[in-house]
């Protein structure tokens, strides 16, 4: 049988245009794995910033506690200097009271001598003038009695002068005593202030050195966000392309098969490609309910649900449990590299899951005004590719 001009160009163009459509998908394989490792990878810097913004907090706690010892030392050291002062006015005191009991003493000796010296030169004179004086024994014996009380009194008021010289002595090595030991503490004091002020110099220098790593973890981080978004955008175009692709690629074949008379119309619907076994079964099952309602939080493949609840009620006519929520599909099962994609793979978005069918589509609860829904999977930003069967 002749093939006709204008269904030859059909062909061709659609077998280019299908050609095209894989190496898109290829470049979008290719970039998709590029940025997943720079996801990874920004993660882990993600991770160490953390872990670098813990540590300098730590540290600055330390500091912080340090300081609080360093200020009470310092005020430490303050009220002991105000004290030593203070001793140093009591050990000058005390030295005043000590020259001037000193004095007392030698001025009172020196009394005592004199009136030593009239007794003992006066010697027995003194006694038979005091008895031809005296009027009566009784005088007499008074006179004598004053005599030996006065010397008795002179003795007693030297030694009380002598007492009280000794007691400022010993208050004045009293005084020397705790001057020395203060002055020991305000040393030790010294010594900690030294080393507290050494300690947190140190922890500061090792915040600075945080600062350091952090800020460079955070550039590090900054230039893996730069080159995410870029390979976002890179993948969303290409996406566009994939889909205008696939939009040609169907007009292409719907003219040709329409300008043979001997070919059949296409059919509406989608249907499973390239897939077997339970993975191609999930896929079929969930065909079925193409054109059914989307509801939001609804848990019913008649009567509405939404895409999350579509991927969860569909894998559970197979007694697979998943989970109920897309961010947690996207993390749960086997990771498939969109090379390895099969049907029945659940291929998550941002937001958004659906069941992969093959030929790049998936079907899934799209939004309240389309329902269930096949499209083509590259319509938007992809996120992950999971297997749960």
């Amino acid at each position: 049988m002749r093939i006709s001009r204008r269904k030859l160009c059909g062909i061709i163009l659609a077998v280019a245009l299908a050609a095209g459509f894989s190496a898109s998908a290829s470049s979008i394989t290719s970039i998709q794995k590029q940025k997943e490792q720079n996801e990874q990878a920004l993660s882990e810097i993600q991770s160490e910033i953390s872990s670098l913004e813990d540590q300098k907090s730590e540290l600055s706690s330390e500091v912080s506690s340090l300081s609080d010892e360093l200020t009470e030392t310092i005020l430490n050291i303050s009220v002991l200097e105000s004290d030593l002062e203070d001793k140093e006015v009591e050990i000058e005191e005390a030295q005043e009271d000590y020259e001037e009991a000193r004095a007392t003493e030698e001025k009172h000796y020196e009394s005592m001598k004199l009136r030593i010296q009239y007794l003992y030169e006066a010697g027995q004179e003194s006694y038979v003038e005091m008895l031809l004086t005296s009027d009566s024994i009784a005088e007499l014996i008074n006179k004598v009695d004053y005599a030996e009380e006065l010397q008795e009194y002179d003795r007693r008021l030297l030694e009380e002068y002598q007492e009280a010289k000794e007691a400022v002595v010993a208050l004045q090595e009293q005084l020397e005593e705790e001057k020395t030991e203060l002055l020991e503490i305000e040393e030790q004091l010294e010594e900690e202030k030294a080393s507290l002020e050494t300690v947190i110099a140190q922890k500061e220098s090792e915040i600075e050195d945080f600062d350091s790593q952090l800020s460079a973890a955070q550039t590090k981080a900054s230039e893996y966000q730069k080159k995410i978004k870029e390979q976002t955008a890179q993948i969303k175009k290409l996406q566009e392309e994939a889909q205008k692709a696939a939009a040609s690629t169907s007009s292409s074949s719907s003219s040709s098969s329409s300008s043979s008379s001997s070919s059949t119309s296409s059919s509406s619907t989608a249907t499973v490609s390239g897939g077997t076994g339970l993975g191609a079964s999930i896929a079929s099952f969930a065909l079925k309910y193409v054109g059914y309602p989307y509801v939001a939080g609804g848990n019913s493949l008649t009567n509405g649900t939404d895409c999350s609840g579509f991927v969860h009620l569909v894998y559970a006519n197979f007694g697979i449990s998943v989970p109920r929520q897309s961010s947690s599909l996207a993390s749960g099962g086997t990771a498939v590299s969109d090379a390895d994609k099969q049907p029945g793979d659940v291929v998550c978005y941002y937001g958004h899951v659906g069941i992969y069918i093959g030929n790049n589509q998936i079907v899934h609860a799209s939004t309240a005004s389309t329902g269930i829904k096949v499209s083509n999977m590259y319509y938007r930003s992809i996120r992950c590719i999971r297997r749960y069967w």
